[in-house]
């Protein structure tokens, strides 16, 4: 379902310089499903404030404090064979950063949670208020030129 729902724009990079990428893997926790998709995250920040790009589109905004960031996306809307469908998500992650602070256990740069609830749907088979959870984990890339 997520896999149509991020498209690429072929045009001018509109994410920032010096932005923090990371390709993050999100995927259904174990024993939900076999969902797994990777996405290339950017990251720009302006003091405590994040705004978070996928693909060349800015995607969620959030906050950064220390080594944990809080986010939430735009409300989102997809045609299914049901009917349109919107979605919310929101996420939590702790990071490391071009800075390398020690944030995450293991090998990983990004390690966190993302729900995403349905917020407004006429497909009779995914009711408004069903949550989606999913499980974040990658690695930091480089800063963007």
């Amino acid at each position: 379902m997520l896999s149509i729902l991020f498209l690429v724009a072929c045009e001018t990079s509109k994410i920032p310089p010096e932005s923090d990428h990371f390709t993050v893997t999100v995927s259904a926790p174990d024993g939900g499903g076999d969902y797994s998709e990777a996405f290339e995250y950017y990251l720009s920040f302006d003091a405590s404030s994040a705004l978070i790009y996928i693909g060349e589109d800015a995607f969620a905004r959030g906050t950064y404090s220390g080594c944990s960031l809080t986010y939430e996306s735009v409300v989102v809307g997809q045609d299914t064979d049901g009917g349109n469908v919107k979605w919310q998500l929101s996420g939590t992650a702790d990071l490391e950063t071009a800075e390398g602070d020690p944030c995450v256990d293991g090998d990983d740069d990004w390690s966190g949670t993302e729900e995403f609830e349905i917020v407004a749907s006429e497909d009779e088979a995914i009711p408004v208020g069903t949550v989606y959870q999913l499980q974040t984990h990658g690695q930091f890339v480089g800063l963007t030129e």
